[in-house]
């Protein structure tokens, strides 16, 4: 089994112990065992079988597993005994074409057809190998079988209380003039994590692309201003449905969940809130870029932070009748903490690489040495994607010395180059209505000045 298999099957078991070791509350008497029977008597996609249930003592165990051991005690234990099985090309294909015959038929139904017909010999095909070929090549059950799509009526959910829950999203918002094509605008697009409870924007940012390192960026930013939440709720696009953000959430303990597919109603208020952003942003920023004093995106960065903190976080909400800030200040709830050093090593990247046999590996294009003792073998890299400098090696659960760079010709991959953060200075000056008054207000509060309602210092 590789460590991507294993990956995906800690992953699964952590999706279904979540919302129990993700809690940062106690549970009451019996909430426990009502959950654990729920989750039983649901069907899942399991990764790396064709049983479709979990019995209630398995998610027992993986309960104390995970409390004992944390996310990497979910993980299956590598075999010391890996064999060679392989099935022929003949058995494969006869296969496919039972399943593509017949679609609901099982793995097991499949098995005794070809030993029937002599095509296998009675107990040389095992169930999970052979699940695995036709996953490989799109014939799950799942797939091929068209089933109603569930119509239930829509609830109003709303978090309990701060931070317990996290929506997030991008959004395509505006364009700024493209810093290498003069005369030419290009797509900015903002990244937001807003807090179920209280609405608060935990944190916004824009940048040029939707890529992983961009939502890993504004996560990490959140976590370390204001605590680990219970739930992070996202819908099912690529990059939250990424092994690499499951990893980060099992080892921070978050709950992650996606809404359902072409149902974004759960994500209502992340939606209303770039609504929101449109009627009421975008049309100061317009103006701000028309007349030149938006150009970069660190000049929409700023100003898209004055806009929250000044205006946005202020404002009374229309559902909660009192303002985000407000909402969030009356919560006693202690949210649990991380240090920015523990936060870096949850975020590296992962990635596995086969060693030559002169001890190099080679990643986005640089060359580095590792252990003697290591070529020929299989390693995982561990590594910052915005510092090629630092690589850790390990291989199972034993980490060896960093790999030395060689060739480093490309310090950052250009790919998720960081943008350079720009010091806070004097951004607007007189013809900016919006931003000037947020500014302004800025500076007062911070010489502790009080403001009236029309926005005067007193």
């Amino acid at each position: 089994m590789t460590q991507v298999s294993r990956e995906q099957i800690a992953s699964f078991r952590y999706s279904l112990i979540a919302p129990v070791v993700s809690r940062q509350t106690p549970l009451s008497p019996g909430e426990l065992g009502a959950y654990l029977r729920e989750v039983s008597a649901r069907e899942y996609e399991i990764p790396g079988s064709t049983r479709r249930h979990v019995s209630v003592r398995t998610l027992e165990r993986w309960l104390a597993a995970y409390r004992a051991g944390g996310y990497d005690a979910l993980m299956p234990k590598v075999r010391l005994d890996k064999g060679n099985a392989r099935l022929s090309e003949t058995v494969i294909a006869r296969a496919a074409e039972l399943r593509r015959a017949r679609p609901e038929r099982s793995v097991e139904q499949i098995i005794l057809l070809l030993e029937t017909e002599g095509i296998a010999e009675p107990g040389s095909v095992a169930v999970s190998t052979l699940a695995r070929h036709l996953r490989k090549m799109g014939l799950r059950r799942k797939e091929l079988l068209v089933t109603p799509q569930n119509r239930g009526d829509f609830r109003r959910f709303e978090a309990e209380d701060v931070h317990v829950c996290w929506q997030a999203d991008f959004q395509h918002t505006l364009y700024l003039p493209d810093p290498n094509r003069p005369g030419k605008r290009k797509k900015a697009i903002l990244f937001a994590i807003l807090d179920d409870y209280s609405r608060l924007i935990v944190h916004g940012q824009f940048y040029w692309d939707e890529k992983m390192p961009r939502m890993e960026d504004s996560l990490k930013k959140a976590i370390l201003h204001y605590g680990v939440p219970e739930q992070l709720y996202v819908d099912n696009g690529a990059v939250f449905s990424s092994h690499h953000l499951k990893r980060i959430c099992g080892r921070l303990g978050i709950h992650l969940s996606h809404s359902k597919a072409r149902r974004p109603a759960g994500r209502g208020k992340i939606e209303r809130f770039f609504r929101f952003v449109d009627t009421s942003f975008v049309p100061e920023a317009y103006e701000a870029i028309d007349s030149g004093y938006i150009e970069t995106l660190e000049d929409l960065n700023e100003a898209f932070q004055m806009w929250v903190q000044g205006y946005y976080h202020e404002r009374k909400h229309g559902s909660t009748k009192m303002s985000p800030k407000q909402r969030a200040a009356q919560s006693t709830r202690q949210t649990k903490r991380v240090s920015e050093q523990e936060l870096h090593e949850i975020f590296l990247w992962q990635e596995e690489r086969k060693v030559d046999k002169a001890g190099c590996v080679s990643l986005q294009g640089n060359v580095f040495q590792v252990d003697d003792e290591l070529a020929g073998t299989k390693v995982q890299l561990r590594f910052d994607p915005f510092d090629l400098t630092a690589i850790q090696v390990w291989q199972g659960d034993k980490r060896y010395a960093d790999a030395t760079p060689i060739d480093l010709t490309r310090r950052y991959d250009h790919r998720v180059k960081q943008e350079v953060e720009k010091q806070a200075t004097e951004l607007f000056t007189d013809g900016i209505s919006l931003f000037k008054a947020l500014a302004q207000k800025q500076r007062a509060m911070s010489e502790g000045l009080r403001f009236s309602e029309g926005g005067e210092a007193q």
